[in-house]
């Protein structure tokens, strides 16, 4: 009987204890479609926590154990006018017609006239491409890639897709007995 009392008190605290951390603060995602560069001295990756940072803005560490700061994503720009971050060649706080960019030299955004005055719109070699589109990158095939703002730079080029998924790729190599490869192809013991 005190066997099953201790059962039901500890199912009762773990339920309680779910329950207060049900918020959307309790989730966080690692950003995988992130440059793994931007990874710092201690080898942690920003995230996504999508209550902890205002938008367009991940969860980055710094370099001590509880040193973690709210910044731009990639490819984003603040913008301090309005305190936000918005993405570069896009039209963010700029007028119709008009998209944030860098300029060279300055660390503060600017709005410029978008040549193709369409917001997604950017212009590549003389021509009216639309971010995110893989037609104006198929001289790269077969490495897959689409038209975006490289986050090194910040300019529109053809930027790589990350498409690492166990569908895409051919493993050739058995995982050892007594283990399993997972969704990130790696080899994991089996649990019994």
């Amino acid at each position: 009987m005190c066997y099953l009392n201790i059962i039901f008190l500890t199912c009762a605290l773990l339920a309680t204890s779910i329950a207060q951390n049900s918020s959307k603060d309790a989730i966080g995602f690692p950003e995988m479609e992130e440059n793994p560069d931007l990874r710092n001295k201690e080898n942690r990756q920003p995230v996504f926590i999508p209550a902890r940072c205002p938008d367009n803005e991940l969860f980055y560490p710094g370099d001590q154990k509880d040193d973690w700061i709210c910044d731009c994503r990639p490819a984003h720009l603040y913008h301090p006018g309005t305190d936000k971050c918005w993405p570069a060649f896009r039209q963010g706080p700029c007028e119709v017609g008009q998209y944030l960019v860098l300029p060279q030299n300055s660390v503060i955004p600017v709005c410029e006239q978008n040549p193709c005055n369409t917001d997604t719109l950017v212009q590549l070699n003389g021509n009216c491409e639309k971010l995110g589109s893989i037609a104006p990158c198929n001289h790269l095939y077969p490495v897959s890639s689409s038209l975006g703002v490289n986050s090194t730079t910040l300019v529109v080029s053809c930027v790589t897709l990350s498409l690492e998924t166990r569908f895409t790729e051919v493993i050739g190599v058995l995982c050892p007995p007594g283990s399993r490869r997972s969704v990130n192809g790696k080899c994991v013991p089996t649990l019994l």
